[in-house]
């Protein structure tokens, strides 16, 4: 590299250089001299002179009334580089504090196969963290077959709690569950713990997509806890009345009441799922009063059912007051089953204030109907 490229990359112009190199080949000289040595007008010189004075890279004395310039020893410059090396360290301090932090993006890890899921799901095991669970789960157990169930019991004996949200009816060991709409079923379960959370997608090939970030886990609990705490769900079809009717019995109540029930409801969910209904209603025992449609087959119906299960009480009013839908009642549900409507809907209401009206109206209701 030349000695005039070096300098420049000193910070110099190369009119300074220029000047600096002329002074070393000269000793000494004055400004007029090196102006006519270098082509430049004497202002111009007087300017770049008065700069390398000010760096210490030349400088000047006074002969016979004349202003003579002198180029400094070579290894100056290395004294000059040193002197702003410890300027720049003198700063470094301050200048780092002005730095905004960096923030590191999200770890993203994925796991292919069987094998990679469990690999995946064992960090579940090893956090021991409660887990938040989205989505479906039967094809996390078809999938991974026996492993759904070891996973479970080994969750259950480190004792990790677990909050699900699914729109599928399942029965999973220590853990609350809480059902979605038919219309929220999802093809792959999401699992949050802790600052993690896995993605799991149920295809041929299994995958599981690990991210690990506090902010994004953060993010994903609020929304599954928003889900979990809405006030209103609406479920469709015979699946989500029957939804609805486990809904009512899967907690305590004092008492369970409702009105608009009707051999034509009772023939949707069928007698094989009302058995199990009674069967839960009965093992968390709720007392229950119903008041049904008096017509013919509604009658013949309850009576049979009254004499089946114990604390099952029902009575009769015409359609015309009982309304044409049904509404349930529990201590923390109301429950209203459009089941006339070509497509079946039901709405699931947590709503305190609603729950206090319908149950005064159902007593209304009670004192007008007979056996």
């Amino acid at each position: 590299m030349k000695k005039e490229d070096v300098l420049q990359n000193f910070g110099l112009t190369e009119a300074e250089v220029k000047l600096y190199i002329e002074l070393l080949r000269t000793g000494e000289s004055t400004a007029a001299t090196l102006s006519n040595k270098t082509n430049t007008n004497r202002t111009f010189t007087y300017d770049r002179l008065k700069k390398l004075l000010d760096i210490g890279l030349i400088s000047s004395i006074i002969k016979d009334n004349k202003k003579y310039f002198k180029a400094a020893e070579p290894n100056q410059l290395l004294q000059l580089l040193k002197e702003k090396e410890e300027q720049v360290r003198s700063v470094l301090p301050d200048l780092e504090q002005l730095k905004s932090p960096q923030k590191e993006g999200p770890k993203v890890e994925l796991f292919s196969s069987k094998k990679g899921v469990r690999t995946a799901l064992n960090l579940v095991l090893r956090e021991r963290k409660e887990v938040l669970i989205h989505g479906s789960l039967s094809p996390f157990m078809k999938t991974m077959e026996s492993y759904f169930t070891i996973w479970n019991q080994r969750r259950t004996k480190e004792k990790i709690k677990a909050k699900i949200l699914t729109s599928e009816h399942v029965e999973v060991p220590f853990a609350e569950i809480d059902i979605l709409s038919e219309e929220e079923k999802s093809a792959t379960t999401t699992f949050t713990f802790g600052d993690k959370i896995i993605i799991a997608v149920w295809s041929d090939i299994p995958v599981a997509i690990l991210i690990e970030d506090k902010d994004i886990a953060k993010e994903n609990s609020a929304f599954f806890n928003n889900q979990w705490d809405r006030e209103i769900k609406i479920y469709s079809g015979v699946e989500g009345i029957r939804r609805a009717w486990m809904e009512l019995v899967s907690k305590r109540s004092k008492e369970l009441v409702g009105f608009g029930f009707s051999w034509d409801l009772a023939n949707i969910y069928g007698r094989e799922f009302s058995d199990k209904w009674h069967g839960k209603r009965i093992e968390n025992n709720i007392p229950t009063r119903l008041i049904a449609y008096s017509d013919k087959n509604s009658r013949k119906y309850f009576d049979v059912r009254m004499m089946e299960w114990k604390d099952f009480t029902v009575q009769f009013l015409g359609k015309e007051f009982c309304g044409p839908a049904c509404t349930t009642l529990s201590d923390s549900l109301v429950v209203h089953f459009l089941y006339t409507e070509k497509k079946f809907r039901v709405v699931v209401s947590k709503n305190k204030e609603m729950i206090a009206v319908y149950k005064k109206h159902f007593e209304l209701l009670w004192k007008k109907s007979r056996k």
